[in-house]
């Protein structure tokens, strides 16, 4: 179910989309969470990742 109308759901819209954003949408979208933890410490829920940063998948196919 679609939540959302704005937002197309073709994948090869929302590739363009992601590889056409500017900078500072695409920092928002390429963010992850963090673990317990690191959450506590920061107090932060998730963080834009970058270049070089370790991170470790524990959602969908390649986990």
């Amino acid at each position: 179910m679609k939540y959302n109308k704005n937002v197309s759901s073709s994948r090869r819209k929302s590739r363009k989309a992601h590889f056409t954003a500017p900078s500072s949408v695409r920092r928002k979208l390429m963010s992850a969470p963090l673990c317990k933890d690191l959450r506590q410490k920061y107090n932060v829920r998730s963080l834009p990742i970058r270049k070089d940063d370790e991170v470790q998948v524990t959602r969908g196919h390649h986990k």
